[in-house]
């Protein structure tokens, strides 16, 4: 098992000595955080109350089960996805430069997302327009009457009346996320000087890292920027092609964090150290976060006390949330292996085409009378198998994989498969 106890020497820009090692367990979080967009956007057509911030139509057949997951998923996925992301930047830094790196996530992020603006893009829309139409008028339609939209549209805002904010801004989908990250590459510069600052203060920061107290620290820094938030939950905003705020400087903080973390990668063992505590903390705060909410949206947020409950509680949960998320997959995940290499190699492909897969099987299920949890696991089932199969058949060998990673690869089912794999390229 690779280890994290590495002695880390400063340079003078501010950054480390060349980090060789390969963070596999960061890497299968990773693609996990990515692939658990099947099982969020799954439930998400389940949904008993979708939030007053989201236009959604659901399914006849769903179930407060699936409230209750996607709010848990919701609560930490892209928070600790940013984390990563800030995490493995500052590594590409290091590797390649400023210019190599802007360079790089030029072709790896920007390209893939204008690639997929105008293929992925318009059939997850269509699909979903399919999914809502068909739940809500039990037409099965592939190619909708235009002239249902606008009372869908009517329909969609009476029911989620806190989006009419944005009513008309065209929506990224979960494309939105190669977007942000965009915004955040360009902060690269800010980050290298903030960690450079850091530096006459070294020692200091590593003690504060490694105390408890910190996880409070980051909860109110993530509190302060959940405050503009409807029940201090990042629901509305973050979607559509004119930049939100409020969603660039929450997202915006776990990157930046995440950059620093790397400069500091002691701190990586005080999580692994402290999983079971973390998964105590969480197990605690995640209810009593979702019930804060509750109360601030009931209340509509004209309850200054309701709303700093909320945004509190909020703030810590998600961070013991990427505690735990971070500290266990250092923990139970940190080794190579055939099934880590699959699912970061596979994951942003997975990641890139679940959404209208997940709509596909969401609308032609519509049409039976079954159980919210039986068309929850059939859409999670066919979209996981369409997904890695596409992956393993149609995309890992071919100019597709050069297109997304900057390689072919030649991976055997991870089942099939034993030793070691060889380290990919960032």
């Amino acid at each position: 098992m690779a280890r994290l106890r590495e002695r880390v020497y400063p340079d003078s820009q501010g950054g480390a000595r060349m980090d060789n090692r390969r963070y596999f367990g960061l890497d299968a979080l990773r693609g996990g955080m990515m692939m658990l967009g099947i099982v969020l956007h799954a439930a998400m057509l389940y949904l008993a109350s979708p939030p007053a911030t989201m236009p959604m139509q659901t399914d006849r057949n769903n179930s407060v089960v699936f409230d209750l997951v996607f709010d848990f998923i919701h609560s930490f996925r892209m928070s600790t996805f940013f984390v990563l992301s800030g995490f493995f930047t500052a590594l590409l830094v290091e590797k390649r430069g400023v210019v190599g790196t802007l360079k790089n996530r030029a072709a790896r992020i920007l390209a893939p997302l204008a690639a997929g603006l105008v293929t992925i893009w318009p059939l997850t829309v269509l699909f979903l327009l399919d999914f809502m139409l068909a739940a809500r008028y039990g037409r099965q339609e592939l190619i909708p009457d235009l002239n249902d939209l606008t009372p869908l549209g009517q329909a969609l805002m009476n029911r989620a009346p806190l989006a009419a904010a944005h009513e008309g801004e065209p929506a990224l989908a979960h494309l939105w996320f190669l977007y942000y990250l965009c915004y955040f590459y360009l902060t690269i510069p800010v980050c290298r000087w903030l960690v450079a600052r850091s530096l006459a203060f070294e020692d200091r920061v590593k003690r504060g890292l490694a105390s408890p107290l910190m996880l409070i620290a980051f909860s109110l820094m993530t509190s302060a920027t959940l405050w503009p938030f409807h029940g201090g939950q990042v629901m509305e905003g973050f979607m559509f092609v004119k930049p939100h705020v409020p969603s660039l400087v929450y997202y915006g903080s776990f990157f930046l964090l995440g950059y620093f973390f790397h400069h500091y990668r002691e701190f990586l063992q005080v999580l692994r150290r402290g999983v079971l505590s973390w998964a105590l903390l969480a197990a605690v705060m995640f209810p009593i976060a979702r019930h804060a909410s509750h109360l601030d949206n009931a209340a509509g947020g004209a309850e200054f006390s309701l709303h700093l409950g909320a945004v509190l509680a909020n703030g810590l949960c998600t961070w013991a949330l990427i505690y735990l998320a971070i500290g266990g997959a250092l923990r139970f995940f940190d080794r190579d292996s055939p099934w880590t290499q699959y699912v970061s190699q596979c994951s942003y492909w997975v990641f890139l085409v679940h959404m209208p897969l997940v709509c596909l099987a969401g609308w032609w299920l519509v049409q039976f009378d079954l159980p919210a949890m039986v068309k929850f696991l059939l859409v999670c089932g066919f979209t996981s198998v369409v997904a890695f199969a596409t992956f393993h058949y149609w995309v890992q060998k071919t100019w597709l994989s050069v297109f997304l990673h900057g390689r072919r690869f030649d991976l055997d089912w991870p089942w099939r498969r034993s030793g070691v794999s060889q380290p990919s390229a960032a």
